[in-house]
């Protein structure tokens, strides 16, 4: 899918250990603040758990099985306190992820790349709806499948975010998270893939990636699909915000249905969770044909005939 054009200066070859740095730095600094604040959180309920039963902390010292139990409880508190922990890490991370888009768009700038045309407002509904459906509908065949109680981690995971209260699921993995890894993995990874790469590859790599960094078969699988059709809203419209709405969209849909039991109420009849996948599948495909209807190639002012030093890339915010 061809996604720039016009006459560009040609670009200073990098060494191989920056274009690397360039490429996976913002994926490393996005880890390492999470690992950060996951350990600095551990240490500081460790601190407040010792100095809040003394006894209980001299006793850990002098028996390996009383140090045991007293971990199995500083780690019942780290997981109840899970989502804030994540909430966290997206606050520091977002400003820094902002400024690398920001910094990516100016150095655009200055070598004369054209940007995409950005799809109006009311064509988001489309992308979406899309959205809402591919997710719901995979959570279902997640159920149908039995994946979900093939791993331990996952039901781990999904325990530990939807265990804390409402507001701060939503303020967290409705909104934080979806702006933290939509600007990682979607602005700043596959956008630069993008610089060298088609639409598929730098689709696929950065999908691949997505996926591995939620930790478990279940979330690597839904991470990777998802993925995908996160880039491909990207692609289409122009914009970084396509994807971070829609990822908005179908963590706040995860959310309320888990709060309200809707993908239990729809596991205790298999024709009705059939019929709603079905459904599902036909609104995504809908939604996917009226998408691709975009057209997201800019117009080049004062040319005609054929286009030269056609250069593949997209458009920021």
């Amino acid at each position: 899918m061809e996604q720039q054009y016009g006459q560009v200066p040609p670009v200073r070859p990098e060494n191989y250990g920056k274009r690397i740095w360039h490429l996976w730095g913002p994926v490393v600094i996005k880890w390492a603040i999470g690992f950060g604040a996951s350990m600095i959180a551990m240490g500081v309920l460790s601190l407040v758990y010792v100095m809040a039963d003394q006894d209980a902390a001299m006793a850990a010292m002098q028996s390996e099985e009383k140090m045991m139990e007293q971990y199995d409880k500083i780690l019942t508190l780290y997981l109840k306190a899970a989502t804030l922990i994540e909430g966290v890490a997206a606050l520091i991370t977002i400003p820094i992820m902002a400024w690398l888009f920001h910094s990516d768009r100016v150095k655009e700038k200055k070598r004369g790349f054209i940007p995409n045309r950005k799809a109006p407002l009311w064509k988001y509904t489309a992308g979406l709806l899309m959205a809402l459906a591919l997710s719901l509908g995979l959570n279902n065949l997640i159920l149908i499948g039995n994946l979900s109680d093939m791993s331990e981690s996952y039901q781990a995971t999904m325990e530990a975010f939807y265990s804390s209260p409402l507001v701060i699921q939503i303020v967290v993995l409705a909104v934080l998270v979806p702006v933290c890894e939509e600007m990682v993995f979607r602005g700043l990874l596959f956008r630069r893939l993008r610089e060298r790469a088609s639409y598929m590859q730098a689709a696929l790599y950065s999908a691949v990636v997505f996926g591995l960094m939620h930790g478990n078969l279940v979330q690597m699988l839904y991470g990777f699909i998802l993925g995908m059709m996160l880039s491909y809203l990207y692609e289409k419209y122009g914009s970084v915000k396509a994807p971070i709405a829609a990822h908005m969209a179908m963590n706040l849909l995860s959310i309320l249905a888990t709060e309200f039991n809707l993908l239990d109420w729809l596991a205790e009849d298999r024709m009705r969770m059939g019929m709603v996948t079905v459904g599902c599948a036909f609104v995504a495909s809908t939604m996917f044909v009226l998408v691709q209807r975009i057209e997201e190639k800019p117009d080049i002012p004062g040319t005609s005939g054929e286009k030269e030093n056609v250069v593949q890339h997209q458009n920021g915010w």
